[in-house]
């Protein structure tokens, strides 16, 4: 088995270690253990990296050589001590060492099992060195299930990652990054059984919180994610219904990250992470059947394509229909995504991603008023949408997506990375919006938009430079790098006619509607680019971590708006033009290995501002303090972040209340809280996520206006609490994995409170406070050597009726009803 990596007696040697290596007993307590050396040991094979080591230091180590075929090392430069250097070896490897006290050998053992070497001598027959204890999954401890059945596929990694990419475009381990960062694990979406990034991220992460409106946008720490959506480093210009079938993991980064992604609100980062080919055959087929007609048939594939395994390929594919508890909304999805993996050299490994997404649906903007000061009191299950044209007509979207990303270690410590993505997206939308609201007769004023069909396009890029140097006791980990973005929107034509108006308590459905009203033409884009440089420099044995980083951007954004024919001259255009320097440092203190004190102050500009006149204004501007703590606990099997963090997001447009066609960029909006994230396995039989959120959100400078105005106008005036913004929220999901008899049975139940929130920028209504109980149950088992699981998840066990979000008075989303939700997967 290539995942076991065994205790080898002298005759295994040649396994993977040098055939005359340079004896040296050292006792476990000898202090040549902490003697410091140079060291200038590239990225790359894990065999190669720890060969190189035992040289340096003259040390007999033992291990099987085909656990490590599939091993890449960060590779270590600078200065290290004996036990620091093997650290950082084997940083997010999923192993970890102690001394052996048999002839001064240092040796790294996962576990003993009685398995075959290429010698055909039983390795459990082999005379082992005192045990290691890696397999108490002490480096990435949920690398392997407790249950039964575990299979390959990376679908065991248990709830808590080691690195995060994003945090700084670096594999540096998650201790050591001076930034707030959580990962949703492989795992954690398949125990919830999440299906949408709504429900991976919400409850699973602090600070997370789902935002009106109908795209797959959320809140973090108070703000919106609109174009804060990344795919492998690369920014997703859609973000209506976003898949999770072919993702590994999602990782989301707190706090302005513009230094390393460019122009994005300043609450944070979501990184989807792809699945990636694997050179051990795998195979899983799941079926999926729920409450309101849900099905979901999903597949992944994956393997060599040729016997050195330097072209594998993935595939992941997905159907999915549903209806909704909500009347007449429906939908259905095609998801496509096969996967190449070209290695032909150590030095190279390209990754080509294609997918294929293609859905249909009955729109479900959340329509939904407020009467006095609380959510009206009517069916969630009402419809306030123009029936008879929205289900007739579904809206539709096909989306075709190319990308790629190499990485090519060209020097001793030095590597290049580019990624490239083109997406072309082609969409029919037909949508209402709510208008007046008549509190007293119930009467509901809509207008609609038509969009017949049109194309986007989007290309994307960057260039990075990674590199390990040292100055004198300084280590280095320099970044450099370059990014492009190209969104284009060609002409397009849409209708913007006035419907008719419908009754809250009698709706009527099945009014002819005339859609082809009002048209305009309209042909809009955007463009940026930037260069950043970054350096995380090392020292006091690495216990020491300061991140010096900038960004200088070039920003492009423009509109074109014509009324009745697209030879005319443009009733409206403008265009946005806008460089800046946005800065990052950060520091990071370890007083002890499991311990990481840090802080940070970054900057980051985001979107542009532009009147109803067309007149250009400055870029908004997003600044944050942090500072918190990382605890590793359970012999760094759970992961534990407190963070305190203040963020002022400044140059927001606010409106004359006397003269809507006058703005100016006096607003100023703050989040300032704490959070608390608790991640991973308390021990082989129980998991936990719980985290905790206090924030206060709320407009700084705003309008001074009336209250009348404010209500009438939804106007912000300074101290009013941003929409939908609770001060404090808090999720606990564990989950035990039964062993003996038992073994294979999960159990999991979660908790979610929320406290009550204003619904409007006016502060005008209350959304009340809920509290939400999920479970789960599942076995897996053994069936004709398949891997078999069945499953079973509830939500909102109680049939708890809540609010979870809103945007004004008359678009507040309502919370789904209990849900049932049943797997059956088989893996082989």
């Amino acid at each position: 088995m290539e995942s076991i990596l065994a205790a080898m007696a002298m005759s295994a040697f040649g396994a993977g270690a040098p055939s005359t290596p340079a004896a040296a007993a050292i006792p476990p307590q000898d202090p040549s253990l902490d003697a410091v050396k140079t060291y200038a040991i590239p990225a790359g094979p894990m065999s190669g990296a720890l060969t190189t080591f035992a040289e340096k230091n003259g040390l007999h180590l033992l291990y099987d050589a085909r656990a490590t075929h599939r091993l890449r090392s960060p590779g270590l430069v600078g200065s290290h001590s004996l036990r620091g250097g093997l650290d950082r070896l084997l940083m997010g490897t999923g192993y970890a060492y102690r001394f052996a006290d048999v002839d001064g050998n240092v040796s790294i053992v996962l576990a003993q099992a009685t398995e075959t070497r290429n010698d055909a001598t039983p390795i459990s027959s082999a005379t082992p060195l005192p045990a290691i204890d890696i397999g108490a999954e002490a480096r990435a401890p949920e690398s392997r299930n407790a249950g039964a059945g575990q299979g390959p596929g990376d679908r065991h990694t248990g709830y808590r990652a080691d690195t995060a990419s994003s945090a700084l475009k670096m594999d540096a381990p998650i201790m050591q990054t001076p930034v707030s960062v959580q990962v949703v694990t492989r795992q954690t979406l398949d125990d919830r059984q999440a299906i949408s990034m709504t429900d991976a991220l919400v409850t699973n992460v602090s600070g997370v919180q789902p935002s009106q409106g109908f795209f797959d946008v959320l809140k973090i720490r108070g703000f919106g994610t609109f174009g804060n959506t990344f795919k492998n480093g690369l920014q997703e210009n859609r973000y209506r219904y976003l898949d999770t079938t072919n993702l590994q993991s999602i990782e989301v980064l707190k706090g302005p990250a513009a230094m390393l992604f460019g122009r994005l609100e300043p609450g944070g980062v979501i990184n989807m992470v792809v699945k990636r080919p694997l050179e051990t055959p795998y195979y899983s087929l799941e079926q999926q059947v729920g409450s309101y007609g849900l099905t979901r048939t999903t597949l992944d594939a994956t393997g060599p394509v040729l016997e050195d395994k330097s072209v594998l390929y993935r595939f992941n594919g997905e159907f999915y229909r549903t209806d909704s508890y909500r009347d007449f909304v429906s939908d259905q999805n095609v998801f496509l995504a096969p996967t190449v993996t070209l290695h032909p050299i150590e030095q190279f490994r390209m990754n080509i991603d294609f997918e294929y997404h293609n859905r249909n649906w009955v729109e479900n903007y959340p329509i939904y008023p407020a009467i006095g000061g609380s959510p009206a009191n009517i069916p969630s299950s009402r419809y306030f949408h123009p029936a008879y044209l929205t289900t007739g007509m579904n809206n539709h979207f096909e989306k075709k997506r190319i990308a790629y990303d190499f990485t090519y270690d060209f020097a001793p410590g030095w590597s290049l990375t580019n990624r490239l993505s083109y997406a072309n997206l082609g969409t029919r939308i037909l949508n209402a919006f709510p208008g007046t609201f008549n509190q007293a007769t119930g009467d509901l004023t809509r207008t609609g938009t038509y969009n017949p069909g049109f194309t986007d396009k989007t290309f994307t890029t960057n260039l990075d430079v990674k590199g390990k140097f040292v100055t004198g006791p300084f280590e280095h980990s320099l970044l450099v790098g370059f990014d492009y973005f190209n969104w284009y929107g060609p002409m397009l034509t849409a209708f913007n006619p006035p419907l008719s108006s419908i009754n809250i308590y009698a709706p009527t459905y099945w009014q002819f509607e005339n859609i082809y009203r009002n048209p305009q033409f309209l042909q809009n884009g955007a463009k940026w680019t930037g260069v950043y440089v970054q350096d995380m420099i090392s020292f006091f044995d690495d216990s020491v971590h300061v991140l010096l980083g900038g960004r200088y951007d070039w920003a492009e954004t423009y509109l074109s708006r014509f009324r009745t024919s697209p030879y005319l001259a443009a009733a409206t255009y403008w265009a946005s033009y806008d460089q800046g320097f946005n800065p990052r440092v950060g520091v990071v203190y370890q007083p002890q290995p499991w311990i990481t004190l840090y802080g940070n102050f970054t900057r980051g500009m985001s979107a542009n501002n532009v009147t109803t006149l067309g007149e250009t204004l400055p870029p908004q501007q997003g600044e944050q303090f942090e500072g918190g703590v990382k605890i590793e606990l359970f012999d760094k099997r759970l992961l534990a972040t407190m963070a305190y963090f203040d963020i002022t997001k400044t140059n927001i447009p606010v409106t004359n209340p006397s003269n809507a066609s006058q703005t100016s960029t006096i607003g100023r909006a703050r989040s300032q809280g704490f959070e608390f994230d608790l991640t991973g396995r308390i021990d082989d039989n129980w998991s936990v996520i719980a985290n905790y959120t206090h924030d206060d959100v709320r407009t700084i400078d705003g309008t001074a206006t009336d209250p009348l105005t404010a209500y009438t106008r939804q106007i912000a005036v300074s101290g009013s609490k941003l929409p939908a913004s609770p001060r404090n929220y808090g999720n606990i999901w564990i989950k035990y994995d039964a062993a003996g008899e038992l073994k294979g049975l999960s159990l999991g139940g979660g908790l979610t409170v929320v406290e009550s929130s204003l619904g409007d920028t006016a502060n005008s209504f209350v959304l009340p406070d809920y509290t939400l109980l999920d479970g789960m149950i599942a076995y897996t088992t053994k069936i004709e050597g398949y891997n078999v699981t069945a499953q079973l998840n509830v939500k909102n066990i109680t049939d708890t009726v809540y609010y979870p979000t809103a945007g004004s008075r008359t678009t507040i989303v309502t919370g789904t009803p209990r849900t049932f939700l049943g797997s059956l997967r088989m893996e082989f």
